[in-house]
C-alpha cells in the first residue's frame, strides 16, 4: 500500500494556532473530570483490585484474601499505582486514593493528546479528532473509575507516534509499558505495527527494526512476568482463567472467517465500539447501531483511500485489525476505548482530507461539514446519557445497594473466615471483607474448577460451595432449576432483601433503565446452623 500523496493534498503540517491546540488539550483533559463530578462513578471491578492493593500495601502481599495466592487482577499498574498512593497518603480511603489515581488519569489523557496531535492532520481534522475524543464517554468514564484505561491510551497513543516516526526503541518502550497496563497490550501495538507495515512510508521498518523493538519491550516487561509466575506459580492471571473463552474453536473460526462480510454488511464488534458501555440491556435508541456501523466503515474506508495521509491510515487499518480482536474475546466495555481512539485518528484525517479535496465545490463542502457535524452530535447525546444512566447506577445501585450489602456482611458475620457466594465481587467482596467465591471464580480457583467440571448454573455452584452466605440477583433466584432452588431453599434462609426497583422506575429520562434493574434487587441467604431452625 503506497502512501503517496497527490500533489493537491498537502503534506501534514500543524496548521492550528498554540492557542487552538491549548484548548483543544483543555477539552480532553476536562471531559473526564465534568463526568466524574457528575456521577462520582467507581467501576466495580476497582473493588476487586483496591482490596489486593491495600493488602499490599499494608504488607500482606499481592493478594485479594491474606493467605492466599491467586492472580485476582489483570492490570499490573491499575493495582499498584493505588497500592503505592494508598501507602503514600497513609490512608486506606478508597474516595482518597481514586482522587490521585484519577489525577494521573488525566495527566495520562493530556500526554496522549500531545503526542497524537502533532500528527493529526489540519485544523479541522485536530478539531475534529479532539471533539471526538473528548465526547466519548468509555473514554472518560474508563479513564476515571479505576480503571487502567487512560494508561493503555497514552501507551497506544505513544507506540503510534514511535511507529509512525520509525522510532524503534521509544516503540519497544511502548509495547512494554502496554504490556504493564494489560497482559493483552501487546495486540493493541501489534494492530498499529501491521498498520505501519502495511501502509509503507519513506522508510520501511527492517527487521532489525522490529526485533530491538521486541528486545526492549522485553526487558521491560520481563520482570513482572518472572515476578508474578514465581509468587502465583503462573504468569496468567487468575481472571484470565476464570473468565476463559465463551466461544468453542468452531465459533470463533467461523467468526474469523465471516469477519469480513458482518464489519460491511452485517454487525460486528467492531460497531459496537462506539455505543455506550452497556447498551446490550437494552432500552437505547435505534440509530445506535447504525451510527457505530457508521464510524467504523468510515475508519475503514480511510484505511483503504491512498489520498488520506498515513497516521490516518495506519490508525484506520489498526482498527479494522482490532475488530478481529473483539470479535472472539468476551464483549466487555472497557476492551473498545483504545480502538475507538483509533478510529477517531482515522476519520478525522479522512474528513480533513475530504475538506481539503473539495474545496472547488463547495456544496460537497457542506455535506462533508454535515456528516462531521451529526458525529459530534451523536457523541455529545451519548454522553450526555450514559451520564445520566452512570450517575443513577452509582448512587442507586452502587452505594445504595451494594456497598449496604458489603457492610451489613461484615456486621454479621461470626467471623472474617466466613465465606461469600455471589456474582458482583466488588463492592461486597470489599465492604465485607469476607472469604468469597465469585462466580466465574475471578479470586475462587475453587469455582474456576468446579466450572470447568460442568457444575455452572448459580444453584450448582452454591450446593457444591456450601457457602456461609449466598447473595443473589432476583433475577438469579428464578432462574434457577427447581432442583437447585429446593436445595438452596432447604440449606440456606433467607436473611435479607435489597429492592431499589421503584427507585430506578421513578427517574422520568434513564436511557438503558434494564442495566440498573438488574442490579435493583437482591436476596441475601444465610446457611441454616445445624440443628437450629431458621428465624
Amino acid at each position: 500500500m503506497n502512501a503517496q500523496h497527490p500533489p493537491s493534498v498537502p503534506n501534514p503540517a500543524p496548521a492550528a494556532s498554540r492557542r487552538w491546540q491549548g484548548l483543544l488539550l483543555l477539552l480532553v483533559i476536562a471531559s473526564p473530570v465534568v463526568f466524574t463530578l457528575l456521577t462520582d462513578n467507581i467501576w466495580e471491578d476497582f473493588f476487586i483490585t483496591y482490596r489486593s492493593s491495600l493488602n499490599l500495601a499494608h504488607g500482606n502481599g499481592l493478594v485479594y484474601e491474606v493467605g492466599h495466592r491467586v492472580h485476582t487482577f489483570t492490570s499490573p499498574l491499575g493495582t499498584l499505582i493505588p497500592a503505592g498512593l494508598a501507602w503514600a497518603a497513609h490512608t486506606d480511603d478508597p474516595g482518597m486514593v481514586l482522587f490521585y489515581f484519577r489525577s494521573i488519569a488525566c495527566l495520562a489523557l493530556g500526554l496522549a493528546w500531545l503526542l497524537a496531535g502533532p500528527r493529526l492532520r489540519g485544523g479541522i481534522g485536530l478539531g475534529l479528532a479532539a471533539l471526538l475524543w473528548a465526547l466519548d464517554v468509555k473514554i472518560s468514564a474508563f479513564s476515571t473509575n479505576g480503571m487502567e484505561t487512560a494508561l493503555l491510551l497514552l501507551c497506544v497513543t505513544l507506540a503510534w507516534r514511535a511507529l509512525l516516526d520509525h522510532r524503534p526503541v521509544l516503540a519497544g518502550f511502548a509495547l512494554g509499558a502496554a504490556m504493564w497496563t494489560r497482559p493483552d497490550g501487546f495486540v493493541f501495538v501489534g494492530a498499529i505495527a501491521a498498520g505501519v507495515w502495511l501502509v509503507r512510508g519513506e522508510t520501511p521498518w527492517r527487521f532489525k527494526d522490529w526485533l530491538t523493538m521486541a528486545l526492549v519491550a522485553a526487558v521491560i516487561y520481563t520482570p513482572w512476568f518472572a515476578w508474578a509466575w514465581s509468587y502465583y506459580g503462573s504468569p496468567v492471571p487468575n481472571t484470565v482463567i476464570a473468565k476463559g473463552t465463551h466461544l468453542t474453536p468452531v465459533e470463533s473460526l467461523h467468526l474469523l472467517v465471516t469477519y469480513p462480510y458482518r464489519f460491511l454488511f452485517g454487525h460486528s464488534a467492531a460497531h459496537d465500539a462506539f455505543l455506550p458501555p452497556y447498551f446490550f440491556f437494552g432500552e437505547w435508541p435505534g440509530w445506535m447501531p447504525f451510527y457505530g456501523r457508521v464510524m467504523a466503515l468510515a475508519a475503514a474506508g480511510v484505511a483503504a483511500w491512498p489520498r488520506c495521509p498515513r497516521p490516518a491510515r495506519v490508525a484506520g487499518v489498526a482498527f479494522v485489525l482490532g475488530g478481529i480482536y473483539l470479535t472472539i474475546t468476551t464483549r466487555a466495555p472497557w476492551y473498545f476505548p483504545a480502538w475507538s481512539l483509533l478510529a477517531y485518528f482515522a476519520v478525522a484525517g479522512g474528513i480533513d482530507t475530504a475538506w481539503t479535496l473539495l474545496r472547488p465545490r463547495p456544496v460537497w463542502r457542506w455535506g462533508v461539514a454535515v456528516f462531521a457535524g451529526a458525529l459530534v452530535a451523536a457523541q455529545a447525546w451519548l454522553y450526555a446519557g450514559v451520564t445520566v444512566q452512570l450517575r443513577a447506577q452509582q448512587r442507586l445501585i452502587e452505594w445504595g445497594v451494594r456497598a449496604p450489602i458489603g457492610r451489613n456482611l461484615k456486621n454479621s458475620a461470626v467471623s472474617p473466615r466466613e465465606t461469600v457466594f455471589l456474582e458482583p465481587l466488588g463492592y461486597i467482596g470489599f465492604f465485607s471483607n469476607l472469604s468469597m467465591r465469585d462466580t466465574p471464580g475471578l479470586c475462587a480457583p475453587d469455582v474456576v474448577k468446579l466450572r470447568k467440571s460442568g457444575v455452572v448454573s448459580m444453584g450448582a455452584l452454591v450446593t457444591a460451595l456450601k457457602p456461609d452466605w449466598t447473595v443473589l440477583r432476583a433475577s438469579e433466584v428464578v432462574g434457577m432449576a427447581p432442583a437447585d432452588r429446593a436445595n438452596l431453599e432447604r440449606d440456606y434462609f433467607l436473611a435479607a432483601t435489597h429492592d431499589v426497583r421503584q427507585a430506578v422506575n421513578d427517574i422520568a429520562w434513564l436511557p438503558g433503565r434494564e442495566f440498573l434493574l438488574m442490579d435493583a434487587y437482591y436476596t441475601i441467604w444465610r446457611r441454616k446452623p445445624a440443628g437450629v431452625a431458621a428465624p
